[in-house]
Order: structure tokens, then sequence, then C-alpha cells
């Protein structure tokens, strides 16, 4: 069994979900989904089970850009930072975001 209150896997779990997932959500009131695609991976999920529902985010790379589909709490508000794209506030429901081509230099 692995245990996440060790600061070594603790640090790896949370720098997949806060960067290659795209989740912060501190307070739970306020999410920011901000994905930050590179090194190779193209695609993420993650979820987290906040006081006030699931927040989710999936996203996937293409030739074409970025895909994300967003879920955000009732309750709650979000703003969605995508690289390459304008932040954008998002109110509770589901969402489907996409992005033009993303350049190297952001992705």
């Amino acid at each position: 069994m692995t245990s996440f209150n060790h600061y070594a896997l603790g640090a790896v779990a949370d720098w997949l979900h806060r960067t290659v997932g795209g989740i912060t959500a501190p307070g739970y009131r306020s999410i920011a989904f901000r994905p930050r695609p590179g090194g190779g991976i193209t695609w993420a999920t993650t979820r987290h089970e906040t006081p006030y529902g699931t927040a989710s985010l999936s996203w996937e790379l293409a030739a074409t850009g970025m895909t994300a589909r967003i879920t955000v709490p009732d309750g709650c508000t979000a703003t969605a930072e995508l690289p390459g794209r304008a932040p954008l506030p998002l109110g509770p429901g589901e969402h489907v975001l996409r992005t033009a081509r993303i350049p190297a230099e952001a992705a």
C-alpha cells in the first residue's frame, strides 16, 4: 500500500493533480482549471471530491489543439486557463472547451 503521507510520494501526487491534471481548488468555492501539457504527455484526467460535489477535468492534445472537458460543482465558480487562450470564467455544470493548436513553447 502506498501512503501519500510521505513527502516524496505526496509531492509527486500533488504535482500530477495540480500541474498535469490542472485542478486547483483552495477553499473549494472557486476552482482553477489550469492544465499544463508537456514532456510528451498528451492527455490527462483528474477529479477532486469537494464538499459541493465533484470537480473534474480531462484534456487531450491533438494536431488541431486541446479539448478540455470540465465539470464545476453546483454552488461553485471556476476559471479555465487553457494554454494559448485567455482565462474564461465558468459556472456550475459541464463544459467542453477547445483551443487552437498549441505552440511548442506553450506546451
